[in-house]
């Protein structure tokens, strides 16, 4: 890709205009050429907008939403100069800058070396300002960002912070015009620090739902919603169980063993048959027995797997209920209570205990959005799983919800297997940490695919089968054999 060519002097630009007459640039506004194709112009403006800004109008400031996007949006990207009254640059179909006039040396920062751009106290002042639509965008964010913003800084830094903003933005908001706006500001904050009421003055429910004591996490809460978007791209064909007391039995054995496997209580499963069916207990790994067995009693019970909670409270209820009644070996674990400290996996930090019931709760009224089945048992196993409500026993929970939810639509739970292991964590990564979905649901998809495909009603024959497919094994053992199977099972999706 070529470049972007400035004219500094008279003579440089009699230069360039030479050489654009003779076809060796083009010129793409007045002093700006390139020595690009027609073609890439459009990505090397978007690539070079700040310099293109700067150049134009070197004293300005980015204001308003740009200053916190810090690119341009449908083409278009606002500043504040040293100006009269307020004008537009159409550099190109690709970029236009429109320019108002304000204060350009108050509350400002430097996030480029080409610009100076309104610090955060000013971007919450600029982006409460009455906007115009320019082409189907708005110069302002508006109030509930502003809303979202100070909760964001309320939750890390403290009402000391909120009140360091405000005192900033009292000292210089008339001096930059935004006086106005310091007056809509300063009722926010003070609606967030409950010195104000909040009726008819908080608009998003992120502020509403923290002054009300039930905050959530609107990161965690878009990545929800954005679940939600992809799953609705799919129609699942209902993949029905038909009961029988063995079949039923023998699916809820191994349904327990894998998920308890995978969380790291290991046994054979001879050990397993032993604890379950014999109801012994394996020497010197009392707690351990009592995990498998409490899965099973869980999962195998028909009328308890049918329940399904119809609200935000009955599900946060039932998670506690289904969470206490197999962990009650484990008092350490605080079965039924929801977490007070912090937890995390690897690099995933979960979300906060105080955040924990408001961010569940918001989830639950998202996935009653969903068509009940798998694209509502996915959503629930990855909203237990990210909310990570509990000290332990997450991702059996989170397992024991999604097979519900399947259950209670006649359709056949998911068993995951230790040899998918890797695939299965990979899904929840991918889909926390990039918002990236489609391995999440297409390891569901597969996996309900390939529960089905076996013979559940013969407790020797499935075994066999479960054996046979390696599926039993470690990834590094069985992978190779188990994914022959499950490429059976086609999944496609347009969405990426």
């Amino acid at each position: 890709m070529g470049q972007l060519i400035f004219s500094t002097n008279t003579a440089a630009s009699k230069q360039l205009s030479r050489k654009t007459s003779n076809g060796q640039l083009i010129r793409v506004y007045k002093g700006i050429y390139t020595d690009a194709q027609h073609d890439e112009i459009p990505s090397l403006i978007d690539g070079n907008w700040a310099d293109i800004v700067s150049y134009l109008q070197p004293n300005c400031i980015l204001a308003y939403r740009t200053a916190f996007e810090m690119r341009p949006v449908n083409g278009h990207v606002f500043v504040v100069a040293d100006v009269k009254s307020r004008f537009k640059i159409h550099v190109s179909k690709s970029l236009t800058i429109n320019v108002l006039p304000g204060n350009t040396s108050l509350m400002t920062t430097r996030l480029l070396i080409q610009l100076r751009n309104s610090n955060f106290s000013r971007q919450l002042l600029e982006n409460l300002s009455p906007s115009r639509k320019s082409k189907s965008i708005e110069k302002s964010l508006g109030k509930h960002w502003v809303e979202e913003q100070l909760v964001k800084i309320l939750k890390k830094r403290g009402e000391d912070e909120l009140n360091l903003i405000r005192d900033e933005a009292r000292s210089y908001s008339s001096e930059c015009g935004l006086a106005d706006m310091f007056n809509e500001l300063n009722t926010i904050i003070s609606a967030l620090l409950t010195s104000h009421p909040i009726e008819g003055v908080l608009e998003s429910d992120i502020a509403i739902s923290k002054v009300s004591n039930t905050p959530y996490d609107v990161d965690r809460v878009n990545l929800f919603k954005s679940l939600a978007d992809y799953l609705l791209h799919f129609k699942f064909d209902p993949i029905s169980y038909q009961y029988s007391s063995s079949s039923w039995r023998n699916l809820s054995f191994f349904e327990s063993y894998f998920s308890n496997y995978i969380e790291g209580t290991e046994f054979e499963i001879d050990e397993a048959e032993s604890i379950i069916f014999a109801h012994t207990e394996i020497k010197g790994r009392h707690v351990d027995s009592h995990d498998i067995s409490s899965i099973f009693d869980q999962v195998s019970d028909y009328q308890e797997m049918s329940k399904t909670p119809d609200s935000a409270e009955a599900f946060v209820d039932e998670l506690r209920q289904r969470h206490l009644m197999f962990m009650q070996k484990r008092q350490d674990k605080n079965p039924g209570q929801l977490k007070a400290k912090p937890n995390k996996a690897g690099s995933t930090t979960f979300v906060s205990p105080e955040e924990t019931v408001g961010t569940l709760i918001k989830g639950f009224e998202i996935c009653k959005s969903l068509p009940p089945g798998l694209s509502r048992a996915i959503f629930v196993q990855f909203l237990v799983s990210e909310c990570h409500p509990f000290d332990d026993g997450n991702g059996r929970l989170s397992r024991i919800m999604m097979n519900a939810e399947l259950h209670a639509v006649d359709q056949y739970k998911i068993i995951v297997p230790t040899v998918h292991r890797e695939s299965y964590l990979n899904g929840l990564r991918l889909a926390s940490r990039e918002g990236k979905f489609k391995t999440l649901v297409k390891v569901f998809y597969q996996l309900q695919c390939y529960t089905s495909s076996l013979d559940w009603n013969d407790y020797g024959e499935v075994r066999d089968q479960i054996e046979l497919h390696k599926a039993h094994l470690s990834p590094d053992e069985g992978v190779a054999d188990f994914n022959r199977q499950i490429r059976k099972f086609k999944f496609s999706s347009n969405v990426l």
